[in-house]
């Protein structure tokens, strides 16, 4: 046991800063009997250092403390954290962006309305399309998350062992999961949603399925359904697109040196878009599947 003045000196920070991660629940010092002073065990030297070292990342301290409290996983928490800190440099970049446009030399000179009016511009039109990308994206993530696949270390012969699979893949991948029925097709619960798992073997060995119970169901948090089914049409016509130019690139590099390649790659073309109005029409409106 050592006291707060050496935990200071050992991990580098200020005793005041000790204090208040105390205060915020990231750590919980004993007391000594006789005079109620703190005392520092090793674990608690190793949580500090742990604090500094992503606090130093800039780290928050109601992440920090869900890490502490196995709520998520170390590899949830630093990718949470890559997230914001790619957010503000992005925004860092913009922001200098901004300030080497700016020529004037006197405050007096300096035309605000106008650069205010420049900057909600920008703006604007960075959020039109950052709304886009992060809704487009929440929909690609929910797709992968309505079915989904790995490969076990074990047979998953029983019970038992397919549930210990599940949970080994569930730590590793930093999902909440809640085993609700053990069977060789077990029913399990991922963030209060409800999903099957099925084992088929192939050459490469065994493969785990799992699947939403009820898919039709889901909507990503935060979304509104009818913008949630037109961009989950979206990303599933976009796949056989990409095919499609893919298997046609030969005649698009060739069709302004022969004429008849024109022809064939507009004809198929005008039906493969004939193909995807119709499918929008019939079904893109009110998509659910």
């Amino acid at each position: 046991m050592i006291s707060i003045k050496e935990a200071a000196r050992i991990t580098g920070i200020a005793e005041q800063n000790i204090r208040y991660y105390e205060k915020q629940k990231l750590l919980t010092p004993g007391r000594n009997a006789a005079n109620s002073y703190r005392e520092y065990t090793g674990e608690d030297l190793r949580r500090l250092k742990l604090i500094r070292l992503f606090r130093s990342l800039d780290m928050p301290i109601s992440e920090i403390r869900k890490l502490f409290e196995d709520e998520i996983s170390l590899r949830e928490a630093v990718n949470r954290q890559c997230r914001r800190l790619k957010e503000e440099r992005d925004k860092l970049d913009n922001a200098f962006e901004f300030c080497s446009s700016i020529h004037e030399s006197n405050l007096s000179q300096l035309d605000v309305d106008a650069y205010l009016d420049k900057m909600e511009r920008e703006e604007k039109k960075g959020s039109v399309f950052s709304d886009f990308a992060k809704d487009y994206l929440a929909v690609i993530k929910s797709e992968m998350k309505r079915e989904f696949s790995f490969m076990p270390e074990a047979m998953c012969g029983n019970p038992r062992e397919f549930t210990e699979e599940l949970l080994k893949f569930a730590r590793h991948e930093g999902m909440n999961i809640v085993i609700t029925q053990e069977s060789l097709s077990p029913r399990f619960e991922i963030d209060g949603v409800e999903y099957r798992a099925y084992r088929t073997s192939g050459r490469f060995g065994i493969t785990v399925h799992c699947e939403m119970v009820h898919p039709e169901d889901y909507i990503p948090e935060g979304m509104q359904e009818k913008k949630y089914y037109r961009y989950r049409f979206l990303s599933i016509i976009a796949l056989p697109v990409l095919i499609f130019v893919t298997a046609n690139l030969w005649l698009i590099r060739d069709m302004f040196s022969d004429w008849e390649s024109i022809v064939i790659f507009a004809g198929a073309l005008a039906v493969f878009i004939a193909n995807l109005c119709f499918l929008y029409y019939c079904y893109g409106k009110n998509y659910k599947g």
